[in-house]
This record gives structure tokens, sequence and C-alpha cells, in this order.
């Protein structure tokens, strides 16, 4: 609700107000005399993030300037997204308040942006965390804006993500890829996390917790992504007939939709259970943990199971 003074409009004002109604889809043009429905506005939009581009749409012609106003870094997001779509002369973010009040100019962002990169943003966005997606620990999107816009392969892999509901295996290996591609200690520029995973849980250089998350969990997070981008892509439609975001990487527990993290351990049964040992050199078998427990030495020791090792995998007597 707002406050026009003595609750009347100024003269040759028009409000809108969508959404609020005991008919969420319903729509009401409101002048200082009357209100009338606007059927061509009615939606079934959950968020007013994406309500507010279709209606910035509704309004542009190529001569306007529209101003959208939110606190909301999603909602810039998506105004680069549809900004040719919503075909104004300009369009300006407002955020802010007081001093710290800004009007960030979209259209000359996108036309500083290769149009893949404009393509690909709104996967960007949710993959590295949004209002609905979780970020992935550690990882600032500092690093991964520098990783996506060097890769026309990585611009190419989140372009693909949202285009359906429903995400092929395919796309989500390439994601897998990228979220590998933004550590800067994959020098091996491995593939997959579980990879990745073992390789910084192998050099002891990474605590528990920034280590990546294992492909398991991280293909939830990208199905999340798929999900939550997906429905940012069709925010110019009135309707978006979407099915239950139930198995696209969330789940209903207790009558509420929480994330579902993972389907499989985080790490190898054996491995949750290994002892290592801080052996150095290789005369130090007799007090080496992992010989004194019946089990083979591993990357994971200090001796790393190298050559110099007389306890390493498969020489266990």
């Amino acid at each position: 609700m707002c406050s026009l003074g003595k609750g009347k409009l100024p003269e040759n004002t028009e409000l809108v107000i969508g959404g609020g109604f005991q008919d969420g889809t319903r729509c009401v043009a409101i002048t200082r005399d009357a209100h009338q429905d606007m059927e061509e506005l009615e939606s079934d939009h959950e968020e007013a993030d994406t309500r507010m581009l279709l209606h910035a749409k509704h309004s542009a012609d190529p001569g306007t300037t529209i101003v959208i106003q939110s606190p909301d870094t999603d909602v810039l997001v998506l105004s680069v997204t549809h900004f040719v779509s919503i075909a104004s002369k300009e369009l300006w973010f407002r955020t802010g308040v007081k001093d710290r009040l800004r009007f960030v100019p979209v259209h000359d962002i996108v036309q500083k942006l290769d149009s893949s990169v404009v393509q690909a943003l709104p996967a960007f966005h949710a993959i590295m965390g949004c209002d609905s997606v979780s970020s992935i620990s550690g990882i600032g999107k500092t690093k991964a804006w520098k990783a996506m816009i060097s890769s026309q392969e990585h611009q190419e892999s989140l372009s693909c993500l949202g285009v359906d509901v429903d995400i092929s295996d395919e796309t989500i290996e390439k994601c897998e890829a990228f979220v590998c591609d933004i550590y800067p200690s994959n020098k091996k520029r491995l593939k997959t996390a579980d990879e990745l995973r073992y390789l910084l849980f192998c050099q002891k250089k990474q605590r528990n917790e920034l280590l990546p998350p294992t492909s398991d969990s991280l293909r939830l997070h990208i199905d999340r992504t798929n999900f939550t981008t997906y429905i940012w892509r069709g925010a110019l439609n009135r309707m978006q007939p979407l099915p239950s975001p139930e198995g696209h990487g969330w789940k209903i527990q207790d009558g509420n939709l929480t994330p579902t993290l993972m389907t499989k351990e985080p790490a190898p049964v054996g491995l949750l259970e290994l002892t290592t040992c801080s052996c150095k050199r290789s005369e130090y078998r007799q007090i080496c943990s992992c010989a004194n427990a019946g089990l083979a030495c591993t990357e994971a020791c200090a001796c790393m199971a190298d050559e110099s090792c007389c306890n390493p995998h498969g020489l266990l007597d």
C-alpha cells in the first residue's frame, strides 16, 4: 500500500496494481475517479520480481524511458536479460535509499555485454546464488564472472539452463565443468566435482567446508538453478503453467518446500572411516597408524602413498 496524500491520486495519474487480490491473477488500473480491470496484465506470476518486467513490457515503446525500482539484485539481472524484448528507449534500475540511492543504466550495460553473456546471465546469477538458490561456499561471483566471460563454452552451457523445465544430463555435465573451473586450484582442468573434491582433499590445502560440493549435491543445485532460470526466462509471459518444484532439486518435508541437498553419501564409506597416518619417511612403518590398523596408505596421508612409502595401495601385507 502507498499513501498519496488524503487518499487521492494526483491529476492524470494512473496507478496499476497487480497481485495482492483474492484472485492472484487480477490486475487493476486506478485513476483519481475510477478503476478498471486490465485483462491484458492478468498474470499468474508468484513473484513481483518477474511481474515488474511484464508491466514494464506493457508500458514500453521505442520512445519511452522506464524506471524499475527494487532493492533486489535478481530484478536487475532480469532487467538486463529482457531489455531487448521490453523494447524501450532507456531502462533504469533504481535502488538504494537516501544517500545510497542510485540509478543503474540497464540500456548501457546491455550495450557493453556480448549477446551470449546476456543470454547466460540469469543462469549465472542463479547458479552462484540468488533468492531461491543457495550460493557455493567460498566462491565469490567475481571469480565466477571472470571464468564465464573468458569462455564461450561456459556461456553456451549456461545459456542452455532454463530453456526447458527439465534439464538434460549433458547440460548438467557442462555446467558442472563450469563450476569446477571456478576453483583456482583446478590446475588439471578436472570436469567433475567429485574428482576435484578428492584432489583438494588429498592436498589438504582447503578446510572441509571450502571443498567443492559432491557431484551428486552439485547436480541437485544445478537442477534448482534450471527451474529458477526457467521461471525468469518466461518473465514476459502473462501465464506460466509451472509444474511443482518437487523433484527439481526440492522436496516436500513436513509440509514445507526444502532443498534436496544430496541423495548419496558425501564420500565413499571406506573413506569416511579411513585412518590416515602422519608418516613422512618409509622407515616410520613400524609406527604407521595405517599399517597398524591393517589399512594401506593413501593420498590423504602425509606420505601421499608415493614411491618411498612402504605401505601404499596394493602392497599391504
